[in-house]
C-alpha cells in the first residue's frame, strides 16, 4: 500500500517483520518525530483510515504494539475502541497526547500502558533512579 495510511518502515529495515514490532498511527504533524526515532509510522488523522490500518495489521497477524494518536482514538466508535482495548495480541492502545494534562497524569498513563504491554508494572522515580 502506498500513499496516506501506508506504513513507512525505517531506513534500516530489511523488510522482515520486527521481532517486537511497534507501529504508531498519528496525524502528519507528529509523524516526523516518530520516524526520526526509527518507529514504523503511519500517517492517519481520520478514524476511518486508522480503522483500516489497524484491521489490516490484525488480519496480517501483527504481534506487536499498535499505538493510535489519542485524539483520533477518541473519534473511533466506542465498540471499536472496546474491541481493540480487550486484545493483548496485538496490543492496540491510545498514544497519550503531549498536551493531555499534567505530567503526573501522563506518567501514570504511560505506566499503565507499559504494564499492559509487558505484563509488569514499571515505576519511575523522580531524578531518574530506577525502581
Amino acid at each position: 500500500m502506498t500513499g496516506p495510511g501506508a506504513p513507512l518502515d525505517p531506513p534500516h529495515s530489511t523488510g522482515a517483520p520486527w521481532p517486537a514490532d511497534l507501529l504508531v498511527i498519528v496525524p502528519a504533524d507528529t509523524a516526523a518525530g516518530f520516524r526520526l526515532a526509527g518507529t514504523r509510522t503511519v500517517v492517519a488523522g481520520d478514524p476511518d483510515t486508522v480503522r483500516q490500518v489497524v484491521d489490516r495489521e490484525i488480519a496480517g497477524g501483527s504481534r506487536g504494539v499498535i499505538a493510535v494518536a489519542e485524539r483520533t482514538w477518541a473519534e473511533l466508535p466506542a465498540a471499536v475502541r472496546a474491541d481493540w482495548s480487550s486484545r493483548s495480541v496485538p496490543l492496540v492502545l491510545p498514544l497519550p497526547a503531549e498536551d493531555s494534562g499534567a505530567a503526573g497524569t501522563r506518567r501514570s498513563r504511560v505506566q499503565e500502558l507499559l504494564a499492559r504491554s509487558v505484563g509488569y508494572e514499571i515505576t519511575f522515580s523522580p531524578g531518574g533512579t530506577r525502581t
